[in-house]
């Protein structure tokens, strides 16, 4: 089968860009022809043919509608049985949206009313809305991959999109060794890097966009929480300046350690006593299925895409007030106190997310693929 792929990143750094590298790499060792299609590229594997599409000095958004036309172009060109667009490249037979912008953009609105260094609708979200209902209501569009049952419901209601035209396939994670010596070293590394204690408890929050993923909640729980080693680490690439602020007003400046972006920030996860996430709105979330996979208990919405189908207090603690700071500390403070609890979250956690490893999730969408493919030969 003759494969694109169509993206702005492929590679280690983006959520999406770790989504096209796997699939690209999963279908390019099953023998499959595969072309990805972007403006950015890490270390890609064996087999996979990488076309690159030109970007300019400018602002973010010119790069994004130019990608955009660049990826129309050669969709065009090329002669493939399947197309998959994973936001640009319209004129794709398929169509994977890992968010519902129009929905995540009036949510984002409603909550940050009247909050400090709040964000009214910018000239990326007018494209971005614009690029999203050109590629979900193409005639070219054959069908829809969502990430969440969240993500499809929203496609329906914002785009009257049929629900029979839209699969439900979600991320994939690397899935951790199971060699306990090796977690062990994880741990250590992790810990030290933090500059963590043997007796402290250690929380991890990564993420890059600091206000919708809920680090004013964390510290507001830490401010809550009197125990000296309750601790928190925040990976990610935001500008921490609010937060530090925040921290200091709290009393908690000295509890917490913005550690800035970290490449192969996965490696992290094994050092944390628990993860924490308390997002507003996240149409799905690798990182909440890669702390599960490295067995660290989570903190997060109820609403997430990763943990439809999952069982409070059972795989995680899942919040019904993700702007509640007391609720996130008594969520802390169970996971913290109960040893049985703990336990079970890491167990059931790890469990759960082998159903999102990436053979599996590679296959599912392969198999999306065969029924594009079918459905040509029938009308050939």
């Amino acid at each position: 089968m003759n494969i694109a792929l169509t993206a702005l990143s492929c590679d280690d750094e983006t959520g999406i860009g770790r989504v096209v590298k796997n699939l690209a790499e999963h279908f390019a060792a099953a023998g499959h022809s595969v072309d990805v299609i972007a403006s950015r590229f890490g270390s890609v594997g064996n087999g996979v043919v990488c076309r690159r599409l030109r970007t300019v000095p400018g602002p973010y958004t010119a790069n994004f509608l130019l990608c955009s036309l660049q990826a129309r172009a050669a969709l065009r060109r090329g002669k493939y049985d399947v197309s998959n667009s994973f936001g640009v490249g319209r004129g794709a037979s398929i169509v994977t949206a890992q968010s519902c912008h129009r929905s995540g953009v009036e949510i984002q609105r409603k909550f940050r009313r009247g909050r400090i260094g709040s964000e009214g609708w910018g000239i990326f979200d007018t494209a971005a809305l614009a690029e999203e209902r050109a590629l979900v209501t193409a005639r070219s569009t054959r069908l829809i991959i969502a990430v969440s049952q969240l993500v499809k419901e929203q496609l329906q209601d914002c785009y009257d999109v049929p629900p029979d035209k839209i699969r439900v396939i979600p991320n994939g994670v690397e899935m951790p060794g199971e060699n306990q010596g090796a977690r062990a070293g994880r741990r250590r590394a992790a810990r030290a890097r933090f500059g963590w204690r043997e007796n402290d408890f250690g929380l991890l929050f990564v993420a890059n966009e600091f206000d919708r993923k809920g680090l004013e909640t964390i510290i507001g729980a830490l401010s809550l929480l009197h125990e000296p080693e309750i601790r928190l680490a925040v990976v990610g690439g935001d500008d921490p300046a609010r937060y530090r602020l925040l921290a200091a007003r709290g009393g908690v400046a000295d509890r917490i350690e913005f550690a800035g972006t970290i490449r192969g920030a996965e490696s992290l996860y094994a050092g944390a006593d628990a993860f924490v996430l308390p997002t507003w709105y996240e149409p799905f979330g690798m990182v909440i299925i890669e702390a599960m996979a490295e067995g660290v208990p989570v903190i997060t919405s109820a609403r997430a895409g990763a943990v439809e189908g999952m069982t409070h207090e059972r795989h995680g603690l899942f919040l019904q007030d993700v702007r509640s700071a007391d609720e996130l500390a008594s969520a802390i403070g169970r996971i913290r106190d109960d040893s049985s609890l703990r336990s079970l979250l890491a167990s059931s956690g790890k469990d759960a997310a082998r159903r999102f490893a990436w053979p599996v999730v590679a296959e599912e969408t392969m198999a999306v693929y065969r029924t594009i493919v079918r459905g040509s030969a029938r009308l050939d």
